[in-house]
């Protein structure tokens, strides 16, 4: 899932993953990530921490509080200033605005494989 209120960029960056074989959708609402996170369906959380409304470390907060496992991106368009909250020490990545579509794959895989290795094993 990706949730940012920039819909050209969450456009771009579902091709880049869809490209790949991924399954990929936007929204533009915190509140669309948060009921659909409660019903477990995102292996990958892709968020604009800087969006209007709610957003940022609270946003995140309630994420991690319902899909504690799924593990998150974060977007931003100075991420030095918000790497010392400690609500974002948990992500995945924050990556700089605007994103770079060899950086984001990156750091898609490296989140999707820190992802597997903390689900418990069946």
């Amino acid at each position: 899932m990706i949730c940012d209120d920039d819909k050209g960029l969450a456009n771009e960056l579902v091709a880049a993953l869809r490209a790949a074989k991924h399954e990929a959708m936007t929204c533009r609402h915190t509140m669309d990530v948060l009921r659909e996170a409660t019903e477990g369906c995102f292996d990958l959380i892709i968020f604009g921490l800087d969006m209007h409304g709610f957003g940022g470390s609270s946003a995140i907060e309630a994420i991690y509080e319902l899909a504690p496992q799924v593990p998150l991106i974060g977007l931003h368009k100075r991420p030095s200033e918000i790497l010392r909250t400690t609500a974002l020490s948990r992500l995945a990545a924050i990556l700089p605005r605007p994103v770079s579509i060899d950086t984001f794959m990156y750091a898609v895989a490296r989140a999707l494989e820190m992802g597997l290795r903390a689900k418990p094993a069946a």
